[in-house]
């Protein structure tokens, strides 16, 4: 019972995640083959006056191109062709007017939708309409297959027709017709209409009434089913029964199916004709036959009926009509209509219906100074119009992704820490522009203070002071540190004049831990500003590492004097 639970909430899992990309592709295979079925009925009306075989050949070229959509579209590579606008599925969102702070070394944002894995879907309703195709292809799957069972049935009850001239009938229209194989001739009593069945052992099932049929009427029938065989009708209808199933819902594809089948008899007809019969004793016989139609009708399995009642007065009519072409299609032409078909059909399968000037994507990779990729770091995306946020962090290889962007206006701000805070210009994403950027942050700044203490006269005067400028060093890189100080001491001058200040002074750390290029950065006294320098210039640090390599890094030292 555990694992039925589990197999099913397995198929519901596997079911939600990809029921919508089933959606797009049946709609994309039902837009798809509306056209190729609007291509063959305008074929179909430039060629009213060709034969009835030259139709059939369109109608059954068109649907089972309809069926081999989606097969060559799993084959070929996909052609994306920009033709529909859609909304952009954004993933991990800010709140608009969300607040991100970079003082802490790293962004601090609300995230309202994550971004690993896919978006869902804001029309559930998708779901219940696959689900309604998946029910009726599998009730027409089912149809087709007990038809198929009930003919078969009834063709194993059947007996022999033991009939001296109906075999001899058989053999002469087989020869006439050049027909190869072998085919049998049965009678059985289940069955009101002649019909053709099997494709590598075809045999002819007549109803029992048949027995009773003059020669005249026998040989009709035995040379029309004989044409089905010929025509190789019972290979042709199975790739339409399938894609009648597979586009239950597309009237187009019922449309097409009945024209086929419609054309498929007049062609057959037609072979009777070109055998010699003549047309009125034909078209009288098909009068008599349709009204004695009953019981069986093997349209959903793979046989192939004589006569329908509903197209008896259309065949009737294009018998007698001596304007209409009546003679079969050569093996070439319907070669050349293969190959003009599978031409239409690969271009067809292989294109992919895309959004159209409506988003872009945007792509990056970070790096340090040294050129490695860094990861984790903090990303945000701003809309430079409707200050709208959107937030991520680099993947384990530096890069990051914001695909199915609106166009518009960005920029991006970086923050990692260790690394200074970045920001970018502000750029714009064009419509079906994939954006990709190499960014580079660069290492934060390393600040020591010092307070050096004096001792103040009684009548002197105090000195304005300054504060200190401090600047973030980030956690994430391994700063340097001040391993050996030289306190500054307090000018004597200074102490009797009372004067009390600051001095920042800006110096870079070198590989080897020792000041670089050490200098006041602010206006100090001078005295001040000398004893700092001196002092601080004896100090030593253990060097930054920048993934295990020591680096130059800016420094800030901060000498405070104070008088007590």
């Amino acid at each position: 019972m555990t694992g039925v639970i589990a197999i099913m909430v397995y198929a519901s899992q596997f079911f939600q995640a990809t029921w919508g990309q089933g959606f797009a592709a049946l709609l994309e295979v039902s837009a798809k083959a509306t056209l190729l079925l609007l291509l063959a009925a305008a074929m179909v009306l430039v060629l009213r006056r060709a034969s009835a075989a030259s139709r059939h050949l369109v109608w059954t070229l068109a649907l089972s191109a309809a069926l081999a959509l989606p097969v060559f579209g799993l084959i070929l590579p996909a052609w994306n062709v920009p033709i529909f606008a859609s909304l952009p599925s954004v993933t991990s969102v800010v709140q608009r007017g969300a607040k991100v702070d970079f003082t802490a070394g790293e962004p601090n944002y609300q995230v309202i939708q994550s971004s690993e894995g896919p978006a869902q879907s804001n029309h559930p309703w998708t779901g219940w309409i696959l689900l309604s195709w998946v029910i009726g292809f599998a009730l027409f799957i089912a149809r087709m297959t007990v038809g198929e069972i009930r003919v078969r049935r009834i063709a194993s009850r059947s007996q022999p027709l033991r009939r001296g001239f109906a075999n001899i009938i058989l053999e002469d229209a087989r020869r006439r017709l050049r027909i190869s194989r072998a085919v049998d001739l049965r009678v059985s009593p289940e069955i009101g209409v002649p019909f053709t069945r099997g494709v590598f052992r075809p045999s002819i099932l007549v109803p029992e009434e048949a027995q009773q049929w003059q020669r005249e009427h026998l040989e009709f029938v035995i040379t029309h089913e004989l044409a089905h065989i010929y025509r190789r009708d019972c290979v042709t209808q199975v790739p339409v029964q399938i894609a009648c199933a597979l586009l239950w819902f597309h009237p187009l594809v019922w449309l097409a199916a009945f024209q086929m089948r419609k054309e498929r008899e007049r062609a057959c007809d037609d072979i009777v004709l070109s055998l010699g019969h003549p047309a009125p004793d034909y078209a009288e016989f098909l009068v008599t036959m349709g009204r004695s139609l009953r019981r069986l009708n093997p349209a959903w399995s793979t046989s192939i009926a004589m006569a329908q009642s509903s197209q008896l007065e259309v065949r009737m009519k294009a018998l007698l009509d001596p304007k209409l072409n009546h003679k079969p299609l050569t093996a070439n032409r319907v070669l050349v209509a293969v190959v003009l078909t599978m031409a239409l059909l690969a271009p067809a399968a292989a294109i992919r219906a895309t959004s159209k000037d409506a988003t872009g994507s945007i792509s990056g990779t970070v790096h340090d100074p040294s050129g490695a990729v860094i990861p984790g770091a903090g990303v945000v995306l701003i809309n430079s119009k409707t200050q709208a946020r959107i937030a991520s962090r680099t993947g384990e290889d530096g890069t990051f992704n914001f695909p199915a962007m609106p166009v518009g206006h960005y920029r991006l701000e970086f923050a990692k820490p260790g690394f200074a805070r970045a920001r970018t210009g502000e750029f714009e994403l064009g419509p079906s522009r994939n954006l990709h950027q190499n960014y580079t942050l660069d290492l934060g700044w390393v600040s020591e203070e010092v307070v050096v203490r004096g001792h103040r006269p009684l009548q002197a005067s105090a000195a304005p002071q300054h504060a200190p400028r401090r600047i973030r060093v980030g956690g994430m890189v391994q700063a340097a540190k001040l391993v050996k100080i030289a306190k500054p001491v307090y000018p004597a001058s200074a102490e009797k004049q009372g004067t009390e200040g600051t001095v920042i002074l800006r110096a870079v750390i070198g590989t080897s831990g020792q000041i670089l290029s050490l200098e006041p950065y602010n206006d100090a006294d001078p005295a001040l500003a000398k004893a700092a320098v001196n002092a601080v210039r004896q100090w030593q640090y253990q060097p930054t590492l920048l993934n295990g390599v020591p680096v130059e890094v800016a420094t800030t030292i901060t000498v405070v004097f104070r008088l007590d």
